[in-house]
């Protein structure tokens, strides 16, 4: 079955043949700063390495290329293609979603923290964004899941290295090379950010490597195998509980895929079995991990989650409308009414909860647009998975699996402005993009 296009939609006018070459030539040679985005998003210590002490770095380069080939397509004649190849209600979701966020911003009484903020949002918003436009073919989507995938393989063969030789390969920030528990060092992989965010950008790609495993696709599945494996035995020995408890959910949902085959009930006793079984050979540490979550005295971390909590609830009964402002809870964090909370620190942290954190920050309203986003892309991601077009479909259902995954690890983290976040939204939004041109031809 022949791949679904923006090309395949119905046309308002046609273009010269010379200017549809030329079109799919930009946008396929798009595709090459949009692959290296996807790549050095997960591997961005890798990148730091790579731009040393260059005043730009390769990522900000690739930013660059990435957004300058958009505005070139852009310019090119669109061969009377609609409206939604270029501007889908997913892609009018995140557009309101950060501009309400620039409204809240204004309104808020830490601007300059505010400002620092929108320009890391911009920067993950805006590839996404990118991907809609570029990304218009099944093979390119497909292409885009191997690049993450490719990209959590090596991550992960960085944290089994370096979880069993105490060293650090490429990670150099204090957040990624500091962090511990109980005096056990733990790997950020090939990421400068902490632990536990290289921990669920690990996530999505195990979760897409496994769904394309089970979506019966037979092309490379010991590869996909073996990224599950090394994967999943990485995150065993990050230790990053929110990040296993988003891989849990992602076989549940590959689960599900097979409920009406016969050996259901057998598929998920055995499941069960597994899990329990592999108990007596987890690493110590997050064995203690997980059961420090009833202990408040063995893991302090507990305090400081629950007080988060409380002031997020405070803050967003004060300014349930527009918010205390993007980035500016860190700073409401440290305010004297607070100060008697238990676990709270001197010192300014972030709400542990994406979904708190988009409400207390944005306001209902941001909170919304932001849920709507999600929603969207989820709703789309499940439709495309049905469709006719088998790389389409398993693509579809893949990214699905992931963006679940890693909806339900960020209960735990803040990671509204995530970078996988948004890539990941986006993949699923031209799915169902696609999957809509699939019915119309």
């Amino acid at each position: 079955m022949s791949s679904i296009s923006t090309a395949d939609l119905p046309r308002g006018g046609a273009a010269h043949p010379s200017d549809r070459r030329t079109a799919e030539t930009v946008r396929a040679l798009a595709m090459v700063p949009l692959v290296v985005y996807a790549v050095l998003t997960q591997l961005d210590a890798v990148a730091n390495r790579l731009s040393g002490g260059s005043p730009i770095g390769t990522t900000e380069l690739t930013l660059a290329a990435l957004i300058g080939m958009t505005v070139l397509i852009f310019l090119l004649p669109r061969d009377g293609a609609p409206a939604r190849a270029y501007g889908s209600t997913g892609a009018r979701l995140i557009a309101l979603m950060f501009c309400w966020a620039v409204v809240s911003s204004t309104l808020s009484a830490h601007k300059a923290e505010g400002l620092s903020y929108l320009s890391k949002l911009l920067v993950a918003v805006a590839p996404a964004l990118c991907t809609l436009v570029i990304a218009d073919r099944p093979a390119r989507i497909r292409l885009l899941l191997w690049a993450i995938i490719a990209a959590g393989a090596v991550s992960a063969a960085i944290v089994v290295i370096e979880s069993r030789t105490g060293t650090r390969l490429v990670s150099t920030s204090v957040a990624a090379t500091t962090a511990g528990f109980e005096g056990v060092a733990r790997s950020a992989g090939g990421s400068d950010q902490n632990p536990t965010t290289a921990a669920q950008m690990l996530l999505v790609s195990v979760a897409l490597a496994a769904a394309l495993l089970f979506s019966g696709e037979r092309r490379f599945r010991l590869i996909y195998a073996g990224v599950v494996v090394l994967g999943t035995l990485a995150l065993v020995l990050g230790s990053a509980r929110s990040a296993i408890i988003g891989l849990a959910v992602a076989f549940g949902f590959i689960a599900l895929s097979f409920r009406r085959k016969p050996y259901f009930p057998l598929l998920i006793v055995a499941g069960v079995v597994a899990c329990v079984g592999a108990i007596p050979f987890l690493p110590p540490t997050l064995l203690e991990r997980f059961s420090a979550v009833t202990d408040f005295g063995r893991d302090q971390t507990l305090f400081r989650r629950i007080t988060y909590l409380r002031i997020g609830f405070d803050l967003l009964q004060q300014s349930p409308i527009w918010g205390v402002g993007p980035g500016n809870f860190p700073l409401y964090y440290l305010l004297p009414d607070y100060r008697w909370m238990p676990g709270r620190e001197l010192y300014p942290r972030e709400l542990h909860n994406t979904y708190l954190d988009a409400a207390v920050e944005y306001g209902l309203v941001g909170f919304l647009a932001f849920a709507a986003a999600l929603g969207y892309a989820l709703a789309s991601a499940w439709r495309a998975a049905h469709a006719r077009n088998p790389t389409l479909a398993r693509s579809a259902f893949a990214v699905g699996v992931a963006l679940a995954a890693l909806m339900a690890a960020s209960f735990f983290m803040p990671h509204k402005n995530l970078r996988y976040l948004w890539l990941v939204v986006a993949i699923a939004v031209q799915c169902g993009r696609l999957r809509a041109a699939e019915e119309d031809t």
